[in-house]
Order: structure tokens, then C-alpha cells, then sequence
């Protein structure tokens, strides 16, 4: 059946409805494995396009991609990588990777991806943390591989393979063991639902990063719910982040479930975003953000985006985007550690629901909890718990933080969150990004999301500092769009802006003026460092008390 053509034509469900609806998905049996997928894929939608990474002019059909995957999966069993191996994967965008990942997943082989901008002394830290017994890595990244061989490292060079490098006696050849593969191969262990595919790391924004480990259901669930969710009529999915985050990867699942088409950029980009959207016909993609803040893209005709899914999306942005592009900004709240959580999903027309994070997807529950894990009054703020089957099981080598964390089959996010009288669920801000100030805890999040809704801001970042007489105070670092200086968005501007929508113990004492901000590998605002002695030297900070400069 063709999907319908209109993104505004979602047939309309309440909450209970809604409700009924997952609870119905939750009844049916859901593929066992990634390998299990790529079958059914090769079965049902043959030589569909399955991925095309579009500025490489790479693609590949559903029948090649499970080809190319089990050749890859032959030859990387024939140099010793099996069952429960960790293999080190960094690669950019390109076909390769997904590749790969298939064709680890066929092995019942262990991915860990690596961050492609990370420093040797990062790459060193995961391959040892994570226990990588052999890495792939594009020829590019050769010299910082380099840089670490010879330490106390136990990856021997020689269980390098380099893609896009010529054979050397230091490393392996991708395309040389690829091509020696078998398109026929059967492991000979079979991986199951329950054995571990990835340790994911996240970005450490408080300390050195954890790598989380995701099995085979972590993963099926995690794409497959997404399309059924969206009543499987997404058919082409445009994927602009770095594929060793988790997006592209869940996005991969559901086009192999559905038979859709996902494009993979080579990186994100706000400009060329639309121009994308519309040659490539694309009907689901993460909004960013900053879009708002371009010129709309004349002569392009309406949108083939059907869902555009968002995070921390403020009421303000869901209009604006329903305004300038026809299409529902739908809020997603995941993680690293539960895949999908929370949603307002296109068919929830109530206008109420718009500015949350809305309600438990399928095989998800969620509750909301105080400091000794008792459950809050509805409307009183409180830690996010989730549970349900096709989460995380922890993270690696890290049994103190599991128990602190993963407690009698919930798991702890961290995040601080409110559930209105509605059921809908509406994050407040992170527990380690709460600001106490006389007596008030302020939310970092919610002033950053404020600063950043005033069109002249570009990006924004809200730290406490120590008072005396308040305990603490609010820090605000604010980056202008380019082109404007702080003589046309003075502080009083700023504050102004901010006194108009915020309560006055919430409004910022400091606003501090950057031409950009330090970020961290997952593309967060690394606050650690804008708070360094380094940082702070000989710079000028607004007091609003008194109205002066200070240096």
C-alpha cells in the first residue's frame, strides 16, 4: 500500500487511544536480530535501495547490502574475529561502515565505534577500556593510530585493517579481505537477540566517557518500534549525523524492517539541510534547531517531510515549524542507555502535548521519582526511571555505577522531569545542571532553552557560580548571531528578554559574551571548560547587579 502523500494527513488518536495502539505493538513478535533483519530485507525489498550515502555516490540495494555484509563477515572470520570479539570500528560517513556493522552483527562480534575527531590519547583510552581486539579505521586516521602504537596499548598494529590505504606489512587491507569473502558464509556460531553488538560510549561531559552495552534486541527494538509508531509509512529517511552515534544506526534498523530508503550525508549541515530534504524526497529527519534562525528556502515548493523529529522542543518551535513547513515537529527523548523513551507522535494532535517530551513509547514505562525512589505527585519534579525489554544492559566494566543506576530493572536517566495532569511528561533539566540560588533550584535547561528561543542568539550555556550571599548564582554565555555584536544585543536586551518569560529568581546575574563554545565529541556544550582558570582570564562578564563590566 503507498504511503499517503500529505505530511498533515495523520488520522487523529487520544492519549487512551494511543495507548491501546502500543500496547497492540507490544503483541507482536518483533525480528530476533540485526542478522535476522538483513534477510527479511534481502527477502521482501530485493534491489530497493536500501543506503546511499549520496555525496560519495555510494548505494547500495537491499539483496547487496546482505551480500556485501556476509562477504565482509567471511573475511573478518578468517583473520580471527568470531563470537564476542570487539572490533574498533572508526570510520567517517561512508558506506563502509554500515557495512561493517552488519556484518559484525553477523559474526555475534562486538562494535565499538569510535569517535572520528577524537585525539590518539582518546582512541588509546577506548581501545583499552573496551577491550578492542582489532580495529578498522580509515587510511586517514592512520598517523594518530600511529601515535599510540608502541605504548602500553595491548591492539597490536598488525590487527589494524585500513580502508581506503594500500596493503602495507604494518596493517591489513579492508578492500583486500573483503574481496575474499564468501557471499554464501554461515558463522559458525549464530548470534541471538541477547548477545551484545555494541559497547556505545557516551560523551564523558563529567569525567571519562562509559561505554554502554546494547544487544541485538537493544537495537531491533529500537528501530522497528520507531516505524510502527509511525504506522510503516516512512519511505525514505535522510540521516545527517556522524554514524557512529546511535541515530543513524537505529535508522538503519527501521529501513531494514520497512524497506525505506536511508540517505546518509557526510555531515550535518543547517544550509544545505532543506536543499537535501527536497532532492531526496525525504520524509523523516531529525529538525535542527537552528534552521528557525535561516531564511526559509524560496522556490522549493512544499515539504516530503511527513515527521520531523525533534529534542527539547519548546511550544514556540512546534508552531513555528508547523508554520513555515507544514509538517508536525514531533519530540523524541531517548538515550544512549534505553534507545527510544518517550514521544509525541504526529497522530497526538493535542495541542497540550506540544513543549513535552509526551508519553512512554512501546515496551517502554516510566515514572517519576525522588531522591529515595519513591514516586512524586503528579506535577512535582522529580528523576526520570524508565523500564521495559530492549534496554542497555549497563555499562562496560563499571559494576559501582551499574548498581547506582540500573536498580530492580529500572534505570536511573539523570534527567529531571515533571508529569502534567495530562500524562505527558516534560523534561526540566539534568540533576548535575540544577542551579540553587537562595533557596531556588533553577533549571540550566529551561534558561537555556529561553536565550536560545531570542532570535539574535545563536547558542547559549547556563552554569552556576559560588555567591555569598546566594549560594549560587546564574551564568549566562551567550554566542550572537554572526554578524551582530554585543553593542547590538547589549545585556539589558538580553536580560529583558529573558524577565519577560522567566520568573526572577531564574533571570541570569552574569551574561558573559563568546565567539563560539567548546564542544564535546557528541556535539554538547563542554560547560567544564567554559568554567576553566584558562577560559575566564582577563575576560569581561555583565553584572546585572549594579548594571556594570567586570574583568
Amino acid at each position: 500500500m503507498s504511503p499517503p502523500s500529505s505530511s498533515a494527513d495523520w488520522s487523529a488518536v487520544s492519549p487512551g487511544e494511543l495507548a491501546s495502539k502500543y500496547r497492540q505493538i507490544e503483541s507482536e513478535e518483533l525480528p530476533g536480530t540485526i542478522w535476522d533483519l538483513v534477510e527479511r530485507a534481502a527477502a521482501n525489498f530485493g534491489t530497493a535501495t536500501a543506503v546511499n550515502f549520496f555525496e560519495r555516490k555510494q548505494a547500495l540495494s537491499f539483496v547487496e547490502l546482505r551480500e556485501r555484509a556476509n562477504s565482509l563477515a567471511a573475511a573478518l572470520h578468517g583473520i580471527g574475529i568470531g563470537h564476542g570479539t570487539h572490533v574498533g570500528v572508526m570510520l567517517p560517513n561512508r558506506i563502509e561502515f554500515p557495512v561493517t556493522w552488519l556484518a559484525i552483527a553477523r559474526l555475534g562480534a562486538v562494535m565499538v565505534p569510535i569517535i572520528t575527531s577524537s585525539t590518539a590519547r582518546e582512541i588509546a583510552f577506548v581501545i583499552d577500556d573496551a577491550d578492542v581486539d582489532f580495529l578498522i579505521a580509515e587510511s586517514s586516521f592512520v598517523d594518530r593510530l600511529r601515535a599510540i602504537a608502541g605504548t602500553t596499548l595491548a591492539l597490536r598494529s598488525d590487527r589494524w585493517i585500513v580502508v581506503g590505504g594500500d596493503a602495507s606489512a604494518d596493517f591489513l587491507s579492508f578492500e583486500n579481505l573483503w574481496s575474499t569473502g564468501s557471499p554464501e558464509f554461515r558463522p559458525p556460531k549464530i548470534a541471538e537477540a541477547a548477545d551484545t553488538l555494541n559497547i556505545q560510549y557516551t560523551s564523558g561531559t563529567t569525567g571519562l566517557p562509559k561505554g554502554v552495552v546494547q544487544n541485538h534486541q537493544y537495537w531491533v527494538t529500537t528501530g522497528v518500534v520507531m516505524d510502527k509508531v509511525l504506522d510503516g509509512r516512512i519511505r525514505t529517511i535522510l540521516s545527517d549525523h556522524p554514524f557512529y552515534y546511535m541515530d543513524p544506526q537505529w535508522m538503519l534498523v527501521m529501513g531494514l524492517y520497512s524497506g525505506a530508503r536511508v540517505d546518509f550525508s557526510n555531515s550535518m549541515s543547517v544550509r544545505r539541510f532543506m536543499g537535501w530534504v527536497h532532492e531526496l524526497g525525504s520524509e523523516l529527519a531529525w529538525f535542527p534547531e537552528p534552521l528557525l534562525k535561516e531564511p526559509p528556502v524560496q522556490g522549493k515548493g512544499a515539504s516530503p517531510v511527513k515527521v520531523f523529529l525533534g529534542y527539547a522542543c519548546t511550544r514556540e518551535m512546534v508552531a513555528a515549524a508547523q508554520e513555515r513547513y507544514g509538517v508536525r515537529l514531533c519530540e523524541a527523548y531517548g538515550m544512549t542507555e534505553v534507545g527510544g523513551a518517550l514521544m509525541v507522535p504526529p497522530q497526538l494532535v493535542d495541542e497540550r502535548a506540544a513543549g513535552t517530551c509526551g508519553l512512554p513509547m512501546p515496551f517502554r514505562r516510566c515514572r517519576i521519582a525522588d531522591d529515595a525512589g519513591n514516586d512524586v505527585v503528579r506535577g512535582e519534579a522529580g528523576e526520570l526511571w524508565i523500564s521495559g525489554s530492549g534496554l542497555s544492559s549497563g555499562y562496560y566494566k563499571r559494576p559501582e555505577i551499574n548498581r547506582q543506576l540500573y536498580v530492580g530493572g529500572w534505570f536511573r536517566t539523570g534527567d529531571v522531569f515533571v508529569q502534567d495532569e495530562l500524562g505527558y511528561f516534560r523534561i526540566v533539566g539534568r540533576i548535575k545542571d540544577m542551579i540553587k540560588r537562595s533557596g531556588e533550584n533553577i533549571s540550566a535547561f529551561e534558561v537555556e532553552m529561553v536565550l536560545k528561543e531570542m532570535p539574535e542568539i545563536q547558542e547559549a550555556a547556563v552554569v552556576p557560580v559560588p555567591d555569598d550571599r546566594r549560594e549560587q548564582e546564574v551564568l549566562a554565555f551567550v554566542q550572537l548571531r554572526a554578524g551582530l555584536t554585543e553593542r547590538d544585543v547589549s545585556p539589558r536586551v538580553v536580560l529583558a528578554y529573558c524577565a519577560e518569560r522567566l520568573a526572577p529568581f531564574k533571570v541570569p546575574r552574569f551574561i558573559q559574551y563568546v565567539g563560539s563554545f567548546p564542544y564535546t565529541a557528541s556535539d554538547k556544550v563542554a560547560k567544564h571548560l567554559l568554567l576553566s582558570d584558562a577560559a575566564l582570564t582577563g575576560t569581561k562578564v555583565f553584572d546585572a547587579d549594579g548594571g556594570v563590566w567586570k574583568v
